[in-house]
């Protein structure tokens, strides 16, 4: 009566026959506008029903139609255990009453995944609906896909089967050669070179270019070496006296010290300092301090020429022996004739007892002990210089006496 149009009812139960139906209804309009009567007219819903079996005849298809307040009015005989019941909370039906039409993919109401289209009936709330089981339609795809798949492996297995035939000697062949010079090269062989052997013009400038540039990285890695190692040599040597320094004689105590240990021979170690050195520098300056550190760095490098392994500026106006196979008689004997060649220099020096430049030693001899560390022979020299120095300077002290005296 409000709309004046045709209208379709929810799902109801008939008072006469208590079966579900729905209930059609149209307005007799007169000309005037006015409404006259309206016809109303009972829809069997298993005829819908019916109606929705014929629809669904493929495999995986159903139909279903559904009111607006949610209730499975008829369907297809899949649906028939849910007609009448209401699905107002079900996901499918907040979709389908959401929009005119449509299309959506999830679960029905039996809980299969379908892929379901729907339209809005004309004139109604009503939603009819179409649905194919996803499971099905996949199926139909996924041997369409390997059908696809099957006849691109062949294709490919042909393919491969000619390059196989066809290429090996003229691509695969050369392509594995420089491979393994590749390879080779990358591993260090700085020799390795692509052969000389028979190439296809697409391969020729490649081998070319990987020889060349393999050429000219070896010369650069050489020249590399050449300078790491000048660099090295830069670093471990005092830039004054052309002496080792501190961190190059350090890596030769250790080195020594591990081939005494193996021969067990002794190594024989002389700690040096210029007796107040200070003064002689504050009384004559640095030009003449650096030229005093030259002349006890060459005089003490040629009374140790043929018995020391190193002599190094140790740091400052110290100055450092090593002198491997030497016992400790013969390494006292060794430190009193540098004490006396540097003695023979006369060297001026005002502040000092004797009016020259004296040196102080302290000495020691040790035959390596397993577990025993370097650093102790370094201790050991290194109290004896100390108490050379307590003793007045310009002395020769081992520290075995030194030992010795300390415990009586």
């Amino acid at each position: 009566m409000r709309s004046r149009d045709f209208a379709l009812s929810d799902y109801l139960i008939s008072r006469v026959g208590h079966v579900p139906r729905v209930m059609a209804t149209f307005p007799i309009v007169k000309d005037g506008g006015a409404v006259a009567g309206v016809i109303i007219a009972s829809i069997d819903l298993h005829w819908l029903s019916e109606l929705a079996a014929n629809a669904a005849q493929s495999a995986g298809t159903s139909v279903f139609l559904i009111d607006s307040s949610g209730t499975l009015l008829a369907g297809s005989a899949d649906q028939v255990a849910f007609f009448g019941k209401r699905f107002a909370e079900h996901e499918l039906t907040r979709e389908i009453l959401a929009n005119d039409e449509g299309t959506i993919t999830t679960k029905g109401f039996d809980g299969v995944h379908r892929i379901i289209a729907y339209a809005r009936v004309p004139w109604t709330g009503a939603r009819l609906a179409v649905g194919l089981d996803e499971a099905v339609v996949h199926s139909g795809i996924d041997r369409e896909i390997s059908f696809a798949y099957a006849q691109l492996g062949l294709f490919g297995a042909l393919v491969l089967l000619a390059a196989w035939f066809g290429g090996e000697r003229l691509i695969l062949r050369p392509i594995r050669s420089l491979v393994r010079t590749a390879s080779r090269f990358g591993h260090g062989d700085l020799q390795a070179r692509a052969a000389n052997g028979p190439w296809m013009a697409e391969f020729e400038p490649l081998a070319a270019a990987f020889n060349d540039m393999a050429r000219k990285l070896a010369a650069r890695e050489q020249e590399l070496q050449i300078a790491n190692q000048h660099l090295d040599e830069l670093a471990s040597l005092d830039g004054l006296t052309g002496l080792a320094n501190r961190r190059g004689f350090d890596g030769e105590l250790e080195q020594a010290w591990r081939q005494a240990e193996e021969r067990h021979e002794p190594l024989a170690l002389m700690m040096i300092d210029i007796d107040h050195f200070k003064l002689f520098n504050d009384r004559y300056g640095h030009v003449r301090g650096d030229a005093c550190l030259r002349a006890v760095s060459e005089t003490l490098s040629l009374v140790a020429l043929e018995d020391a392994v190193i002599v190094a500026r140790y740091g400052g106006e110290e100055f450092a022996l090593l002198l491997p196979g030497i016992d400790i008689e013969r390494a006292i004997g060794l430190a009193e004739e540098a004490r006396r060649a540097i003695e023979d220099l006369l060297m001026s020096h005002a502040d000092a007892a004797g009016g020259v430049v004296t040196i102080s030693i302290g000495v020691e001899s040790l035959v390596p002990e397993p577990g025993q560390m370097a650093a102790s022979l370094v201790e050991a020299a290194d109290r004896a210089l100390y108490d050379a120095k307590r003793r007045g300077r310009n002395t020769v002290v081992a520290h075995s006496q030194f030992s010795l005296r300390a415990a009586s």
